[in-house]
């Protein structure tokens, strides 16, 4: 079974990560926040009205959480990897080490 300290981390991470996503500040109006804010009220009931297993939702957690992870991680990647567009033959060439040769127009 989950201990409610560990919810209560994946729920503090889970919204720092919703933070993130909504770097304007307006992350409180995303319907995933009240998504996730109403999963997790939800939960404290949840094992004796849905008959669901604690566990279950602890795995939903954590998934989410990597799932949000993830995805800023590959922003961040893609950002920093990211092409800065065509490049002319010459400026290819003298990425790779090569040289044009010499044209006497």
């Amino acid at each position: 079974m989950a201990a409610p300290r560990e919810m209560m981390s994946l729920y503090r991470n889970i919204l720092r990560e919703l933070r993130l996503a909504y770097p304007n500040g307006k992350y409180k109006e995303a319907p995933a926040y009240r998504y996730v804010k109403k999963q997790f009220r939800d939960n404290k009931r949840t094992s004796e009205q849905l008959c669901r297993s604690p566990i279950e939702m602890a795995h939903y957690a954590r998934t989410y959480l990597c799932y949000m992870q993830s995805v800023e991680k590959h922003r961040e990647l893609h950002d920093h990897y990211k092409g800065g567009g065509e490049r002319t033959v010459e400026s290819t060439a003298n990425l790779v080490g090569l040289g044009l040769p010499k044209t006497n127009h």
